[in-house]
């Protein structure tokens, strides 16, 4: 008899989207940590062009895709509605040909995955949605805010619990009735010792292939060039620190449809001290990259999580960002080991750049992220929350 097929351990299934590396690494982590269950890893999608990466999917994952060559981009569009639902029944019968005993759900909002909630309530098979939803972004408001709480109220209401990333997630998921006992902090992660662990020869490389020149210190944007991201505030409030920090230069690394708006806020004096990368699909590259920088910029509107926050931290980065990503909430502490600022706001966002990049700060502020993660780690930890979450609904002992 295989391990898959021991039926003397519950079944668990992990549905999500696609397999960007780090929910690859906790996945890893969950197979590894938990070997009283049957694990398995499904996915309904395949990355988009933007967030496609060549790192490859472990068979120790149990990897089962079900939606190869459709791109998480057009997931919850309306004309993809019916093809979801059949999709859908193509797991629901998978799940119960496979005996599984509980389901985790990245996410809510497609009709595919409130068709496997409610096969789940129906079947007494305990369902937990985990995702990065966030209450600082949580801005709808008037009639359209009364349906939301309405309806996703209900669907969480057929579920047995939620996965938050952090507070930020809890205080959504309480906001729209979800118990404190039946929520179980499950935080997105990288995989940090790739991160530490990265060469001094992998450091120079990157430089080298991106032209970094040594002896300069760097400001490091990492993410989709998406409307958003708010690249082009970062650009504007660089430019106004330009003259006064000689020494600095901008990396940004990533692509996407607002490369060519972004650049054109640049000014041409400036272009010189601005480093463009392109997407890169390895993470290695980018952690080298974080390695061979001083200060993580994220002027996100809307950002739910930003995992960069924390790869950056385990990367010795300072840290600048904007108020609304759940990260930012555990792993920048203003004043301490970065600054934070209100979205949208140029001036306290060049104010926040001048303080980091301060000689007399930027060393102790690098130092210091090591500290705030460790502590973000002691106090919640992926594999513990979802433990958590199969004991409190009976699959595992308590």
């Amino acid at each position: 008899m295989t391990a898959l097929n021991d039926l003397s351990r519950p079944g668990v299934a992990f549905i999500s989207n696609s397999y960007p590396p780090y929910r690859v690494h906790v996945h890893r982590r969950i197979v590894r940590e938990l070997p009283e269950i049957r694990f398995w890893s499904l996915s309904t999608h395949d990355a988009n062009e933007s967030t496609r990466w060549k790192d490859p999917i472990p068979d120790e994952i149990n990897p089962v895709p079900f939606g190869t060559g459709q791109s998480t981009a057009d997931q919850a569009s309306p004309r993809n509605a019916i093809g979801e639902w059949r999709k859908a029944g193509a797991i629901i019968r998978w799940l119960r040909e496979h005996h599984i005993r509980a389901v985790a759900l990245l996410g809510y909002n497609d009709l595919g995955r409130v068709r496997i909630i409610r096969w789940c309530r129906a079947n007494a098979v305990p369902c937990f949605i985990a995702g990065d939803s966030n209450i600082r972004i949580d801005r709808t408001t008037g009639a359209k805010a009364w349906v939301k709480r309405r309806v996703l109220s209900a669907l969480l209401d057929r579920c047995a619990g939620v996965l938050p990333s952090g507070s930020a997630g809890e205080a959504y998921f309480r906001r729209y009735g979800v118990p404190p006992g039946r929520i179980f902090l499950y935080p997105l992660e990288p995989d940090y010792r790739q991160i530490s662990e990265i060469s001094q020869q992998q450091i120079d490389e990157a430089a080298r292939q991106f032209g970094l020149q040594p002896n300069r210190r760097r400001l490091v944007f990492s993410g989709r060039f998406v409307a958003w991201k708010r690249g082009d505030l970062l650009i504007a409030a660089f430019a106004r620190i330009a003259s006064e920090r000689p020494e600095w230069d901008l990396l940004m690394i990533g692509d996407g449809s607002m490369r060519q708006a972004w650049q054109s806020v640049l000014p041409s004096s400036l272009k010189d001290r601005v480093i463009w990368t392109g997407h890169l699909a390895e993470q290695a590259t980018v952690s080298a990259l974080y390695r061979a920088s001083d200060v993580l910029v994220l002027p996100s509107e809307g950002e739910p999580w930003a995992l960069v926050i924390n790869e950056a931290a385990a990367a010795g980065l300072a840290i600048v960002s904007s108020s609304d990503p759940g990260a930012a909430v555990e792993l920048v502490r203003d004043g301490v080991n970065g600054r934070i600022f209100p979205p949208g706001d140029t001036d306290a966002l060049v104010q926040c750049l001048l303080d980091v990049t301060d000689r007399d700060q930027i060393g102790r502020m690098k130092a210091a992220s090591s500290q705030v993660l460790a502590d973000w780690r002691r106090k919640a930890d992926p594999v513990a929350g979802l433990r958590k979450a199969l004991a409190a609904s009976g699959v595992l002992p308590a």
